[in-house]
């Protein structure tokens, strides 16, 4: 469904005062239950319910496919396009896996958000410092070992027009690293409710398409490369396969 851009105008200002209630709402809520000592684990909570508040409040439901790729218990490295901000608040409000961000370090300077992305176990990174860079995969690396999924964005920034940019192979160096299987994700819809550098909200569905795990068991490091090529491949062929999305 495509709003006028009247009522695009509309929806957009009512997000912006949604957004900004919920998020100061639950940035508290997840500070305060840092404080008072509860793991991150139980705190993914309170992320989690922000964004499906927020997608719902929006109008842009989120609905997933491909569960039955994923083993209970297990950790991945989640790899999956990104063509709109809703796309973090789609993953958030479906994926049924304890799992961790890895986010522009810009993101952990916003006041409230930050402090509670940070008590949330969500991983800053530094793109412009290769060793910072580093030091931040390291530390995903072991939020794996302690029984934490990944979500990782290998085309490294959102897509303008919603078509597949290349893959960078230093978020899947984390796979590599960490011997954990690569999880392909699609996410549809997403693009067309927010484009990138647009506040125009076109509300509708997102549906997010999980892949089969492709396994890292064995892989050096200077087969990263192939690896970013093949999870592309299989996200990209997914994006040919899904109809256009109803609503």
């Amino acid at each position: 469904m495509n709003l006028p851009k009247p009522l695009r105008a509309l929806a957009s200002a009512w997000g912006m005062i949604w957004l900004s209630l919920l998020t100061v709402s639950f940035s508290v809520i997840t500070i305060v239950l840092a404080w008072c000592g509860v793991s991150e684990h139980h705190i993914q909570w309170s992320p989690r319910t922000w964004a499906k508040l927020l997608l719902w409040g929006v109008g842009c439901p989120a609905r997933i496919r491909g569960l039955e790729n994923l083993e209970p218990e297990a950790t991945y490295v989640f790899a999956s396009n990104h063509t709109s901000a809703l796309d973090i608040l789609a993953l958030l409000s479906r994926l049924p896996a304890n799992f961790r961000w890895i986010a522009k370090k810009e993101l952990f300077e916003i006041p409230l958000f930050g402090p509670a992305m940070l008590r949330a176990g969500y991983i800053p990174i530094d793109r412009s410092d290769r060793r910072a860079a580093m030091e931040s995969l390291n530390r995903a690396a072991e939020r794996i070992t302690g029984g934490a999924s990944v979500v990782i964005f290998p085309e490294g920034t959102r897509s303008p027009d919603g078509r597949l940019l290349p893959f960078k192979s230093g978020g899947l160096a984390l796979a590599i690293r960490s011997q954990r299987p690569v999880v392909p994700v699609t996410i549809l819809g997403a693009n067309r409710a927010l484009q990138p550098k647009s506040l125009l909200l076109n509300p509708g569905p997102i549906q997010i398409v999980l892949g089969e795990p492709i396994p890292t068991a064995g892989l050096k490091m200077n087969q990263r490369d192939e690896l970013a090529q093949e999870v592309r491949e299989r996200v990209l062929q997914k994006l040919a396969d899904q109809p256009p999305l109803a609503g």
